[in-house]
C-alpha cells in the first residue's frame, strides 16, 4: 500500500513539472531563492517577536540598601531588600495581543508585496528575454539570407551578370544582419544575468535562451472585474490596509495610556535590632504623556486611512490605463495575424533568384516586409508585458 502511495504521489508531483511552462518554472525557483524576499520574512519575524516580547511580564527586580548611622551605636546601621514584580492592567495587555495580531497580518502582506515586486520584475524580464529570442529567430533568418544573397551576387559579379553597386548593397544588408544579430544577443545576454541575479546568484531551471513562449496571462473579462480584482487581492494595497490596522490598533492601546501601573512584591527590613517583613506596592500614575500619546496615534491612524484612499484610487486609474492600452494592443495584434502566417521573405527570395524582380525591388520590399515584422514582434512584447502588470496581483 505505501508503495502505490509513494508512486502516486510521484505521478502527480511529475505531472505537475510537466504542466509548469517554462516561465512559471524560473518564478517558483526565484520565489525560493531570492535574498531580498528572504529577509522581508525574517524583518516580519523580527517585527512580530519584539512585540510579542514587549506584552509579557517584566523581568522582577532586586533592591538592596544599607545605611550606616552616622553616630557608632550599636546595632544602628540598616538594611532592607525587596524582590518586585511590575505588570499592567489586564486590558491593556489584551489590546497589545490585537495589536501584535495586526502586525503580524502586517508582515506577511509586507513579504507578499516584496514577493510580487520581484516576481513581477522577472516576469517582465522573462518577456524581455522571449521578445528578444523572437527577434534573434528572425533576424538570424535575415541574417543567413543576406550572407545566401551576398554570396549569390560575388559569383554573379565575378561571371559578369552582377555590378559592384548590387554587390555592395547585398554586403551592406549582411552587415547590417549581423551586426544586429550581436546586438540582441547582447541584450539578451544582459537580461538573463538580471534574471540570475533574482534567483539569487543560483543558476536558472531552465535554459533562458530557449524562451520562445510568452507565459499564459488571461486578459480580464471587462474593467470593472479587473480594477475589483486589483483592488482586492493586490499585495501593494493590502500593506497599505495593514499598515492602516495596525495604527489603529495602536491607538486602542494608547488609549489605554491612562490606567495605572502596578508593582507588588516582598519586603525585608533590618532596623534598630528586629526584623521587619511585609509587602510593598507601588503605583505608576500616567498623568502627562497619555493625551499626547493618543492624539499622535489617531494622526497616524487618520493619515494611513488617506493614504489607502489614495492608493485605491491610483489603483484604478492604472488599472483603466493599462486595460485600454492592452485592449488597443490586442487589436493591433489581430491585424497583424496575416503576416505571421505568410512566408512572403521566402518568396521575396525566390523571385529576386528567378530574375522576377530586381535587387532595388527585393531591397524596397524586404525593409518594408522586415520593419512590418519588427512592428508585430514589438506590439506582441508590449501586449504581454502590459497583461503581466495588469496580473500583477495573482503573483
Amino acid at each position: 500500500m505505501k508503495r502505490y502511495i509513494i508512486l502516486l504521489s510521484a505521478m502527480t508531483v511529475a505531472a505537475f513539472a510537466v504542466a509548469q511552462s517554462p516561465v512559471e518554472s524560473i518564478l517558483e525557483s526565484i520565489a525560493g531563492n531570492n535574498s531580498g524576499i528572504k529577509a522581508v520574512e525574517q524583518e516580519a519575524v523580527a517585527a512580530q517577536t519584539e512585540l510579542s516580547a514587549g506584552n509579557s511580564l517584566e523581568n522582577p527586580t532586586f533592591e538592596f540598601e544599607y545605611l550606616w548611622a552616622e553616630k557608632q551605636v550599636p546595632g544602628g546601621n540598616k538594611y532592607a531588600f525587596a524582590i518586585m514584580q511590575g505588570f499592567d492592567f489586564p486590558s491593556l495587555y489584551a489590546q497589545r495581543n490585537k495589536h501584535i495580531s495586526a502586525q503580524k497580518n502586517l508582515g506577511s502582506y509586507q513579504v507578499g508585496y516584496a514577493r510580487q515586486s520581484v516576481l513581477l520584475e522577472a516576469r517582465e524580464l522573462c518577456i524581455k528575454i522571449v521578445y528578444l529570442n523572437k527577434q534573434i529567430a528572425v533576424v538570424s533568418e535575415r541574417a543567413d539570407i543576406a550572407q545566401s544573397l551576398a554570396n549569390l551576387y560575388n559569383q554573379r559579379l565575378a561571371a559578369g551578370d552582377a555590378n559592384q553597386l548590387e554587390v555592395n548593397k547585398v554586403e551592406i544588408e549582411r552587415l547590417s544582419q549581423s551586426s544586429r544579430l550581436k546586438m540582441l544577443i547582447s541584450e539578451r545576454e544582459a537580461a538573463i544575468t538580471q534574471l540570475v541575479a533574482c534567483n539569487g546568484g543560483v543558476a536558472l531551471p531552465v535554459d533562458a535562451t530557449t524562451l520562445t513562449q510568452y507565459p499564459n496571462i488571461v486578459m480580464p473579462a471587462t474593467l470593472d472585474y479587473a480594477i475589483e480584482e486589483w483592488q482586492q487581492a493586490d499585495a501593494g494595497i493590502k500593506m497599505l490596509r495593514g499598515q492602516q490596522q495596525v495604527a489603529e490598533s495602536f491607538t486602542s492601546v494608547s488609549k489605554q495610556g491612562w490606567i495605572p501601573r502596578f508593582e507588588v512584591g516582598y519586603k525585608q527590613a533590618y532596623e534598630v535590632g528586629d526584623m521587619f517583613y511585609g509587602l510593598a506596592v507601588g503605583v505608576s500614575l500616567p498623568l502627562f504623556k497619555t493625551s499626547n500619546e493618543v492624539k499622535t496615534a489617531k494622526a497616524r491612524a487618520l493619515a494611513m486611512s488617506f493614504q489607502t484612499d489614495e492608493a485605491n484610487a491610483k489603483a484604478t486609474a492604472e488599472v483603466t490605463q493599462l486595460y485600454h492600452e492592452a485592449t488597443a494592443l490586442q487589436t493591433a495584434l489581430e491585424d497583424y495575424q496575416l503576416l505571421s502566417q505568410q512566408n512572403n521573405r521566402a518568396l521575396l527570395v525566390k523571385a529576386l533568384e528567378n530574375g522576377q524582380i530586381s535587387l532595388l525591388e527585393y531591397m524596397s520590399d524586404i525593409a518594408q516586409l522586415n520593419e512590418a515584422e519588427e512592428n508585430r514582434l514589438l506590439l506582441e512584447y508590449q501586449y504581454y508585458s502590459k497583461l503581466s502588470q495588469l496580473n500583477r496581483s495573482n503573483l
